[in-house]
């Protein structure tokens, strides 16, 4: 009976050690076959590389440029009187006057007082159709923004406040606002 166990365990070591064999053959193979691709795509790159540098080399050849140049261009070296000296030389870009109005703080005195159920609070009158890009102005405990309402049968939505003095179209400096949004606080 120990000769049939000794003859199961060697022929189970056989069959085992075989198919490993099998398994790591074919997966030695697999590996191989990626290496061989991977060193085909390498030359290919490479020759693609070469062919590349030697086309750049010729088409940045000195003499074929400036005949290039000559016939399509005319570009010509630049004069000492073009360079400027300095950044303030540059000149500056006109300033686009703005498409709306301002927004500009009023006393709250002028504003329909509120109910008397209501506490009081400040009111802000804003158009329907105010644009999505429109600065932000920080409102005083003592004052309330209003821009230019839009006739009342158009814009329902505004509530009813005292319509304010028309103000001169002009662009709020940056210094203004920094000053508006210092003095909010």
């Amino acid at each position: 009976m120990m000769w049939r166990l000794s003859g199961v365990f060697w022929i189970a070591a056989v069959l085992l050690a075989g198919s490993t064999n099998f398994v790591v053959k074919h997966t030695v193979q697999r590996l191989d076959d990626e290496l061989n691709s991977a060193r085909r795509k390498t030359i290919a790159q490479q020759k693609q590389i070469h062919d590349l540098t030697a086309e750049w080399t010729y088409l940045n050849q000195p003499e074929l440029l400036s005949d290039l140049n000559r016939r399509y261009i005319g570009l010509v070296p630049v004069a000492p009187k073009q360079i400027q000296r300095s950044v303030d030389d540059i000149p500056l870009r006109p300033v686009a006057a703005p498409a709306e109005t301002p927004i500009e703080p009023i006393p709250v005195a002028a504003a329909v007082p509120p109910p008397a159920a209501a506490p009081p609070a400040p009111v802000i009158a804003m158009p329907a159709s105010a644009p999505a890009a429109s600065p932000i102005v920080p409102v005083a405990a003592t004052s309330v923004a209003r821009v230019s309402p839009a006739p009342a049968a158009a814009n329902p939505i505004v509530p009813a406040v005292a319509p304010a003095a028309a103000a001169p179209a002009r662009a709020p400096s940056l210094d203004a606002l920094f000053a508006q949004v210092a003095g909010g606080r």
